[in-house]
């Protein structure tokens, strides 16, 4: 009887979405405001959250396209290996970023673990959505890169909003068990940072996929990120739409942790006011 408990609080979708949906205005204004906060008494204000994603991409294209002249083929302009780097590097940032900062965001909020009636959860919820607003910047100055190299606009970046949602789904997850473990876990920040540059060189960022050996194969199955930006490069440089079972794959993966994140959060979060 307890399994089946445990079995329908786990896949209590509607009971989740119900719960985020009804403090969507605060997660909207909290998120805005951590958003702003990074800007606030700059000169520039919200005009370096343009700026910043605009000098990445164009230091990474200079190196890599001018420097280094990477390419995949050797009829393929250097410049395309920069639009396959970035979408890459935009959503990785914005997940690493989000998971970083989820280590020390209960911590740094021990009043408002206090407050019975504040709803904890969405503090990592805020992080991932101040991330993916970055993210969706960097997007939007990516796009007149992509079309350069290609000469088009593919008709598949109408499936990026649904690729930033799994995307979503998949970092509030691993925010909310990174949260809940730094609680208890005074080093999970210096762990976090450790498994972070590891899990970066098992994502193909940097590399092409083509040069993974295929008994490594499986390490990328179960990376959803490797899968997830899979779909970005399609959607930005090939116009060909996701293979059924990669889509589908990825979708699973990506609820499964948001399921089990909002699980183990809500588990443990009681204990919270006892260990701060």
């Amino acid at each position: 009887m307890a399994t089946l408990h445990y079995a329908r609080e786990f896949f209590d979708l509607p009971g989740l979405t119900r719960n985020l949906a009804r403090h969507r205005e605060l997660i909207r204004t909290m998120t805005w405001r951590d958003f702003t906060a990074r800007y606030r008494g700059s000169f520039g204000g919200l005009f370096w959250s343009v700026i910043q994603p605009l000098v990445m991409m164009v230091i990474y294209t200079v190196v890599f396209s001018l420097f280094l002249r990477v390419k995949f083929t050797t009829d393929a302009s250097p410049l395309t290996f920069s639009v396959y780097l970035l979408c890459g590097l935009l959503p990785w940032n914005a997940v690493s970023e989000g998971l970083s900062r989820s280590t020390s965001v209960i911590r740094s909020n021990t009043n408002l673990v206090k407050r019975v009636v504040f709803p904890l959860e969405i503090l990592p919820v805020n992080l991932a959505l101040t991330a993916a607003i970055q993210q969706v910047i960097g997007f939007v100055l990516l796009l007149p890169l992509a079309w350069w190299v290609s000469g088009r606009v593919y008709w598949t970046l109408l499936f990026v909003p649904v690729i930033l949602a799994l995307q979503l789904l998949f970092a509030i997850g691993i925010n909310w068990i990174v949260a809940s473990l730094a609680v208890y876990l005074p080093d999970m920040g210096q762990l976090v940072s450790l498994l972070l540059r590891a899990w970066m060189f098992l994502t193909p960022i940097f590399y092409p996929e083509d040069v993974v050996p295929s008994q490594a194969l499986i390490i990328f199955r179960l990376n959803p990120m490797a899968r997830l930006i899979t779909l970005y490069r399609n959607a930005f440089m090939t116009g060909i739409l996701p293979s059924l079972d990669g889509f589908i794959g990825a979708a699973i993966l990506c609820l499964l942790a948001f399921l089990l994140g909002y699980f183990w959060f809500m588990r443990t979060k009681k204990g919270f006011a006892d260990v701060l």
